[in-house]
């Protein structure tokens, strides 16, 4: 089995499509570009596709992965065409690469997560400046996480590394928010937003969101996913 890491872009109207329809969307467009995908074993074989981090519906991507498994290799960059060539629009490659060796799996890597975030907000910018200070000085900020098993309060804060106020024009502002995610827990941009809506007597509204990339974390630094496998 020959592995290769793919990285996409989801936007448009796919943004609204499930998880799981993604993966089927891959899984088809990869069968239309006739590429030697491969098959789990057993009496209800499975294709070897797998996506990093689930993505929630209405949020946009940049920087979507899947490892995804072949019979034999391939050229990197035909791999990246057949495949453009057959997806839906609102889905397009941006990269694709072979990975030689054993190595962790992409989602197993992913702990941190980008988003560029544009609120609407008719008061002042110092307002919006003072939200974020009051949220990134909090030690400790309670929410009720539904599981399984029932609800349980959790602490969101050390799910956020960063909320950063880009740019501002009359009443759009511009965000970039580092977030958590993954195996040590996982926080969507929407809880931020909610918190800026407490802090700020919910006079803020979205106007989209997307994620621009997801990292896993190395000696301490946030390393993109394509450059990790790239070694960069």
């Amino acid at each position: 089995m020959e592995r290769y890491l793919i990285k996409f872009s989801k936007k448009d109207s796919v943004k609204y499509i499930s998880h799981l329809d993604t993966m089927r969307t891959l899984h088809r467009a990869i069968r239309r570009a006739q590429l030697p995908i491969s098959y789990s074993k057993g009496f209800n074989p499975h294709p070897s596709i797998s996506i990093a981090a689930p993505l929630s519906l209405g949020i946009a991507s940049c920087g979507e992965y899947a490892d995804v498994e072949f019979e034999s290799i391939i050229d990197e960059e035909r791999v990246k065409n057949l495949l453009n060539s057959s997806l839906p629009d609102g889905i397009r490659i941006i990269d694709s690469l072979h990975i030689q060796g054993k190595m962790p799996s992409s989602m197993a890597l992913v702990e941190g997560a980008r988003y560029t975030v544009q609120l609407k907000f008719k008061g002042k910018a110092e307002e919006i400046k003072r939200s974020i200070n009051n949220i990134l000085a909090s030690q400790n900020i309670e929410r009720v996480k539904k599981t399984k098993s029932g609800e349980k309060i959790e602490n969101i804060r050390p799910l956020i590394k960063d909320i950063v106020l880009t740019g501002y024009e009359e009443e759009t502002f511009n965000f970039e928010f580092l977030l958590f995610t993954g195996s040590r827990g996982n926080l969507a941009p929407n809880a931020v937003i909610e918190l800026m809506q407490e802090e700020l007597n919910n006079d803020l509204t979205c106007e989209g969101i997307t994620r621009d990339e997801l990292y896993c974390i190395k000696n301490n630094k946030w390393i993109d996913l394509l450059s990790y496998f790239k070694g960069k």
